[in-house]
């Protein structure tokens, strides 16, 4: 018989393809009597118009109509370097980035998994798929990640085209696959379709960490040395107006580093990455009256309630944590009323909460304040709207989370919960 091997998706009410676009939770198919998990990448419109791909394949268990082991073997490595012209072809076509790509590096692992397919096909124990025991895909995604500018979809788009160009190219040549064979092929699409995709984000992370790590240092590094040199010169001159200018720029010279560390905070927030924290063992009620001893001179008086608790946490983040809700509070909030910081041990969590009086946060920009570049439509107020995503990456990477509430005749809090030891959660 002849069995039309097509897509299935797996929720209909996701699309998996439309205009180009990948979502890389829903790629995955299930099979059919045998499905091939591919996103259908010519579809711009819905999930109804799939790609269907004939192939000559037996499921009624009588071998003798299917081409034999050793005969499959050989004609399918005949069919090799037709295969891989047709998929360059279409690549090239289809495909906008391979256009400028040099063969080496746009055929990449393809002729391996050829072979390796065709191997499996062979070997007389059964095998799951051809990419058992190898890195092979994996390391192609990284390759695509780091010497081409692809996207997830882009790479998935063309392990479509090798599947179609496969199974037309063996039909086109009268190659009668068993059961067994289509869905050794099959599973090992499906196979370098994960890997690829698992190496190209594993890299795609790290070339992110690898920017920040570098922009960091070479910003940083001429900013200490001008910032100790001019420490430097108000020890050697007892004139006042030399000083006074030693001082201005001091403090530009730690602005500058403030927006530095706000470039990268994006950098971080961009790339949904955890941040390093810096652990030791503290009573956060002194890092709380710490920063609020400051408050009054910025025109802002803050009321600090709750116990002592000691615990394992970042300093220095969950001090820049405190600074921006209360930096919130007095933006937003009535000028006229105090801000509150609260403390509290709730089981193994310690609970920090900012709570300031005036209007509430509209219900529609409830959902929005947590994502980088997200302002308040309502408040005329400076700033990059960075600071809540940064507290929630910073509670996040503690292992715990930020809760806000807010509504008229209660005013607005923030409580940032973590773990009292956040040993366990940080840096993983």
């Amino acid at each position: 018989m002849r069995l039309h091997i097509g897509i299935i998706p797996k929720r209909i009410e996701t699309p998996v393809c439309a205009n180009g676009r990948y979502n890389p939770s829903h790629y995955l198919s299930s099979y059919g009597s045998i499905t091939l998990a591919l996103p259908c990448y010519n579809s711009t419109a819905s999930l109804t118009k799939h790609t269907t791909v004939q192939a000559n394949v037996d499921t009624s268990g009588q071998d003798k109509q299917v081409t034999s082991p050793n005969e499959l073997v050989s004609r399918l490595a005949a069919c090799r370097d037709p295969v891989l012209a047709q998929w360059r072809e279409r690549a090239v076509a289809e495909i906008p980035t391979a256009m400028g790509l040099g063969e080496p590096v746009l055929l990449d692992m393809l002729p391996t998994l050829y072979d390796k397919m065709t191997d499996a096909l062979a070997a007389p124990a059964a095998r799951p798929h051809a990419l058992a025991d190898t890195n092979l895909a994996n390391a192609h995604g990284r390759e695509r990640a780091n010497m081409t500018n692809y996207a997830p979809d882009q790479l998935l788009h063309e392990l479509q085209i090798f599947r179609d160009v496969f199974f037309a190219t063996a039909a086109a040549n009268g190659i009668r696959l068993g059961k067994r064979d289509a869905e050794i092929i099959g599973r090992s699409i499906e196979e370098a379709a994960r890997d690829s995709i698992s190496g190209f984000s594993e890299a795609s992370r790290e070339l992110n960490e690898s920017f920040i790590t570098s922009l960091s240092h070479d910003l940083r590094n001429p900013l200490h040395v001008a910032s100790t040199t001019a420490q430097l010169i108000q020890l050697k001159t007892s004139d006042p107006a030399i000083i006074h200018l030693a001082q201005r720029i001091a403090r530009k010279l730690s602005e500058a580093d403030a927006m530095i560390q706000t470039l990268l905070d994006a950098a971080l927030l961009h790339g949904r990455m955890k941040l390093k924290l810096h652990l030791s063992s503290f009573d956060i009620m002194s890092l709380v009256e710490e920063v609020c001893a400051d408050m009054p001179i910025l025109g802002q008086h803050v009321d600090v309630t709750g116990e002592r608790i000691v615990g394992h946490w970042c300093r220095t983040s969950l001090k820049r944590v405190l600074e921006n809700l209360l930096s919130n509070a007095h933006k937003y909030g009535d000028p006229a009323q105090a801000t509150t910081v609260r403390l509290a041990r709730q089981d193994d969590m310690m609970l920090m909460a900012v709570h300031n009086e005036g209007k509430p946060i509209p219900r529609m920009e409830m959902e929005r304040l947590f994502k980088p570049y997200e302002r308040i439509d309502e408040a005329q107020v400076r700033g990059w709207g960075l600071g809540l995503p940064y507290v929630q990456n910073v509670a996040e990477s503690h292992g715990g989370s930020v809760i806000v509430d807010s509504a008229a005749g209660r005013g607005t809090t923030f409580t940032v919960s973590v773990p009292v030891d956040a040993r366990p959660y940080a840096n993983t």
